[in-house]
């Protein structure tokens, strides 16, 4: 049975955890009717979690999404982010890695996240060969890359431009061009960090008129590059035990009793919200109509295909259309 909105079910549940992007945000704005569902929970007295596969800490996405309207207090009463739990864990030096269990350096693809490793132990180099580990970034493409690969040109969408109004910062829809760092970092046997283990996200590019949401590579696709040529790859977020044990743990030091039985997961992506819900005993709710899996839906593919493929049991998955309904 699949259900139009997420109120149809919200009686079953005390604590939901939301995914941001293909849930109630497209990378432009809210979709339909999910402020009001979020505000109602939270005047229910439900908990409500927004919890992020985001590089990002969450005070930056508090205000990234404040001005748009999505108000702490009333729509959720807490942020989460993946980057949240890899800052601590830099902070506590709790980095380690088979092959090399006490790094020091590390080397970035894409963008650096100097807030994560603020005030900390490691060193960022400008050399792989003087790395000990490698920081997957949000993998954006700059002007070196750019110029590197004219024949992919409409594959990268502008993100930020200099002070001449000249693209500086592009996002890719492919991952061609990080091969050949995957393939130096594979034959230097560097061991991986990931932050995001999203494959791609949907996000809006203001700076292309009139463009629609895209579904851009992330960090994840790279962590899977990586993973295929033999590297080893430490990751942090959804689906891994590792943040929901930190969601639970923060919910807990605010003095809520967590059960499992009445605690849901919604999410559009099955490799990662859904699949994570499902290591984590707590309930699959999986949103068909936005974000990666309508897109993969519209591709031809079923959510039984996609599960076969993930190896995930199609059956222990709720479905609804979206979470604020048509």
């Amino acid at each position: 049975m699949i259900y139009e909105k997420l109120s149809d079910i919200s009686y079953m549940y005390d604590t939901f955890i939301f995914d941001a992007y293909g849930v109630f945000w497209d990378g432009r704005g809210f979709y339909h009717g999910c402020l009001e569902t979020m505000e109602d929970l939270v005047q229910q007295g439900k908990t409500v979690v927004i919890l992020s596969n985001s590089t990002s800490l969450s005070e930056d996405l508090h205000k990234k999404y404040t001005p748009n309207g999505l108000i702490p207090g009333k729509h959720y009463n807490y942020m989460i982010s993946s980057g949240d739990l890899l800052a601590e864990q830099i902070r506590h030096e709790n980095i380690s890695f088979s092959t090399c269990p006490h790094p020091k350096t590390f080397y970035v693809i894409g963008e650096p996240h100097t807030k994560i490793f603020a005030d900390s132990t490691y060193k960022q180099v400008n050399e792989l060969s003087d790395a000990d580990f490698v920081y997957i970034g949000v993998p954006y493409i700059y002007p070196e890359t750019y110029r590197q690969y004219p024949q992919y040109a409409d594959k990268f969408l502008p993100v930020m431009l200099d002070k001449s109004k000249q693209p500086v910062v592009w996002d890719t829809l492919i991952t061609a061009p990080f091969s050949e760092v995957v393939k130096k970092i594979a034959y230097l046997r560097l061991p991986a960090l990931n932050a995001n283990p999203d494959f791609t996200a949907q996000e809006g590019h203001p700076l292309i008129s009139d463009a629609e949401s895209s579904f851009v590579v992330r960090n994840g696709s790279i962590a899977e590059m990586l993973r295929n040529h033999g590297v080893e790859v430490l990751e942090y977020g959804k689906p891994h035990k590792n943040i929901y044990d930190y969601v639970f743990k923060t919910i807990s030091n605010h003095g809520i009793i967590l059960n499992k039985e009445r605690t849901c997961m919604i999410g559009d992506t099955i490799r990662t919200d859904i699949k994570g819900a499902l290591i984590n005993r707590i309930s699959p709710i999986l949103c068909l109509d936005t974000g990666v899996t309508s897109q993969d839906i519209a591709l031809g593919l079923s959510v039984e295909e996609i599960c076969c493929q993930d190896n995930i049991d199609f059956n222990q998955i709720i479905q609804i259309h979206s979470v604020g309904g048509k």
